[in-house]
């Protein structure tokens, strides 16, 4: 292959018009959106899989942030004078569908259960975070104000460090 010149560029050296980091922007915005919504209906029912009450309620309390976050990424539509319109999330989708696979295979028990659920809720709140990094960075070079991403950002984060918390918590030894 032909180096071209583009192929010599450092990343410091490669320049976007705005126009293709709003259209990023707005297909990375999209993504999030439709993963969000794709996601809701993977919280319902991996809840109903999961046998801890605790775990349940965090479950319950993810879907809620969700919807939330929803609401808030219509806002930002609006605000861009932007539609929201329907995008494939396959990789969201394989990965929900090899976590609820994972979940009830046969032969585990309760607790082996919740762990893989745990485990595939934490890869996923890990998902969202880069996504919305993405998005507030995209924001930023853009010219819009990324500060409108904070409160989702911020919810992903603590719902990352929700499960991983009570991750740790099934994995650690008991007490003597």
């Amino acid at each position: 292959m032909t180096p071209t010149p583009i192929n010599n560029l450092s990343p410091q050296e490669v320049k976007f018009e705005d126009a293709h980091l709003k259209k990023i922007f707005l297909e990375h915005l999209n993504s999030i959106y439709c993963g969000k919504q794709h996601l809701i209906h993977f919280f319902e029912e991996i809840q109903s899989l999961a046998t801890l009450k605790f775990l349940k309620n965090a479950i319950q309390e993810c879907c809620d942030d969700a919807q939330s976050q929803l609401q808030h990424l219509d806002g930002i539509f609006n605000s861009i004078n932007e539609d929201q319109s329907k995008i494939s999330v396959l990789g969201m989708k394989a990965m929900t569908l090899e976590a609820y696979i994972s979940a009830i295979k046969a032969g585990k028990t309760p607790m082996e259960r919740d762990v893989f659920i745990l485990f595939y809720l934490q890869l996923i709140e890990g998902i969202e975070v880069t996504y919305f990094k993405v998005l507030k960075n995209l924001a930023k070079a853009i010219g819009y104000s990324n500060t409108f991403l904070d409160k989702p950002f911020n919810q992903a984060v603590e719902d990352r460090i929700m499960f991983e918390s009570i991750y740790k918590e099934y994995i650690s030894e008991p007490a003597p």
